[in-house]
């Protein structure tokens, strides 16, 4: 009796455990928070977090609706939890595009319908207003026999002066409406436009794991996305009366990666991620008919000089500590932390976020070629007062709070570097 018992149990937890191994695996739909941003020169690195409740045994995670920008290979999952899960497997999936993407394109396009009538009836407007002026201009408020006195001809014309000035500033408002109308307009075709581009597809994470109970685990991701990246700008203000220069570093940042950047914290860094292995050095050998192009190697030496003494100058250089935002020197590159959070739409319009600004005493002198021009120039000597190198870009010169140029700066200067700027002619001293 016992024995028949016994079996039986070993026969029930024996189907029972088949019947486990033998269950399908449970698909969850995630969907995740961005955590941050690292914004590379040319790309960017995002990072999420997202919370799933698993069951026991084998689950499958989707997090869909990615931007088709993503760089497969950059993928990564973590799971703060490793003890009682483990990631068995990650792959990326081309998918159609969702219900939700639809649905942002058809708001979008409702949305620039409602713009464009605006602007229909704002210009309607304005046509009635101009009608309205130039009756008032054309009429003649007196018949040409009738005798009219000085005052009735001065209250005609403050009646006309009233309502002419009362028209044109009501035409000026509708105009102000009508200009921040087409600046909403183009802000929503270009997010309309970088939309549609992408439309047909779009991608999906596919989380593959093992977990030996039933729970709620939090995942971290991250993943490269092209179609985004900054520049750095510089605003130069000089005062001729003090010798003081104000140097303002901003960053340019674009993006049109199909996904807008809200309340997102942003780290700017100016390197350069890349995938892969290094390229292959092949042996260059020596004919005496055709030299080896040794400027290249130059180059490729002084780049790697430079690197050495930006290290050296940022060791020597007294330290100039900013509140905001926090400035790391790394091995190979710069990061700056944007100080709050940020939101970036993916408009691929340039929005500019200052990074540092400094100052420090200029001396100011005067440069002149008479072969060449018979003005002086002005110009500022001074030191790289930021404590990071000036890169590559672009920057606008002011003197004494007027616009003198833009010019582009085509190499790095360290900390405390030599730098000369041009601060325009000066129009009072002329060369004969």
């Amino acid at each position: 009796m016992n024995r028949t018992i016994f079996s039986a149990a070993i026969l029930i937890f024996s189907l029972a455990f088949l019947s486990n191994a033998g269950a399908s695996p449970v698909e969850i739909e995630s969907v995740p928070k961005i955590r941050s941003i690292i914004l590379y020169p040319d790309s960017a690195m995002i990072k999420k977090e997202a919370a799933a409740a698993v069951k026991k045994g084998e689950n499958i995670i989707r997090i869909s609706g990615l931007t088709i920008n993503l760089t497969d290979e950059s993928v990564q999952v973590n799971i703060k939890e490793k003890a009682a899960v483990r990631i068995s497997s990650v792959r990326v999936e081309k998918t159609y595009l969702q219900k939700t993407m639809q649905d942002k394109l058809q708001k979008l396009q409702s949305r620039l319908d409602g713009i464009n009538e605006l602007i229909k009836e704002y210009s309607n407007e304005i046509s009635a207003i101009n009608s309205s002026i130039e009756f008032l201009k054309k009429t003649v408020p007196f018949p040409q026999n009738q005798k009219v006195t000085q005052a009735e001809v001065e209250g005609h014309a403050k009646f006309i002066e009233k309502s002419l000035s009362a028209n044109y500033e009501r035409v000026a408002k509708f105009e102000n409406k009508i200009k921040k109308l087409n600046e909403e307009k183009r802000a929503v075709e270009n997010e309309l436009k970088n939309l549609s581009s992408s439309r047909d597809e779009s991608k999906t994470i596919v989380i593959n794991l093992l977990s030996n109970a039933e729970k709620e685990i939090n995942l971290g991701l991250s993943y490269i996305v092209a179609n985004a990246g900054w520049s750095p700008q510089y605003d130069v203000r000089a005062d001729s009366a003090t010798g003081k220069i104000d140097i303002a570093c901003f960053a340019s940042i674009a993006q049109s990666t199909g996904e807008d950047w809200k309340n997102a914290n942003i780290e700017l860094s100016t390197a350069m991620p890349s995938y892969g292995p290094p390229p292959e050095l092949f042996a260059w050998y020596v004919d005496i008919y055709k030299p080896t192009p040794a400027a290249y190697k130059y180059k490729k030496a002084a780049k790697g000089e430079d690197f050495m003494m930006a290290e050296k100058a940022l060791a020597a250089a007294p330290e100039e500590r900013l509140e905001e935002p926090k400035i790391k020197a790394e091995a190979t590159s710069f990061s700056f932390i944007i100080p709050g959070q940020v939101h970036i739409p993916s408009d691929n319009q340039p929005h500019r976020i200052l990074i540092a600004s400094s100052s420090r005493e200029a001396k100011l002198g005067y440069y002149a070629a008479p072969k060449l021009s018979r003005h002086a120039h002005l110009r500022a000597g001074l030191k790289n007062p930021l404590p990071f190198p000036i890169f590559s870009g672009q920057m606008s010169i002011f003197l004494d709070e007027r616009f003198v140029n833009t010019t582009a700066v085509d190499k790095q200067i360290l900390p405390d570097e030599d730098l000369s700027l041009s601060l325009g002619i000066d129009e009072g001293i002329k060369i004969e």
